[in-house]
């Protein structure tokens, strides 16, 4: 399907109609800061049994939250997202990408 000017106006128009507002699909470096709550979603792998007795792997989404400890921004002009070192509530920290955060 080919996104027009006119249906995307169109969409954004509906959205902002039904719901008062248009949710941001990405986020920017800017809209972070140290210190700050956020939350991020994680795949673990499960091992499952099946009926049968065999083994199955499986993955599940995580919900995790934490503080904001440092960032990482990108260079300019690269188009990778910046890096956030996160302690999560468990005390552990990780770095997890600027896009996968949402603020809490």
């Amino acid at each position: 399907m080919k996104i027009t000017e006119k249906l995307l106006r169109k969409v954004v128009t509906e959205t902002l109609m039904k719901t008062g507002y248009v949710a941001e699909a990405f986020r920017m470096e800017k809209d972070f800061k140290k210190g700050m709550a956020v939350s991020w979603n994680t795949l673990e792998k499960v091992v499952k049994k099946t009926a049968s007795g065999r083994e199955k792997v499986d993955y599940e989404r995580v919900s995790n939250e934490g503080y904001i400890m440092d960032m990482i921004t990108a260079p300019s002009g690269h188009n990778e997202p910046g890096l956030a070192v996160v302690q999560g509530l468990d005390g552990k920290s990780h770095e997890v990408a600027l896009t996968e955060l949402t603020p809490a």
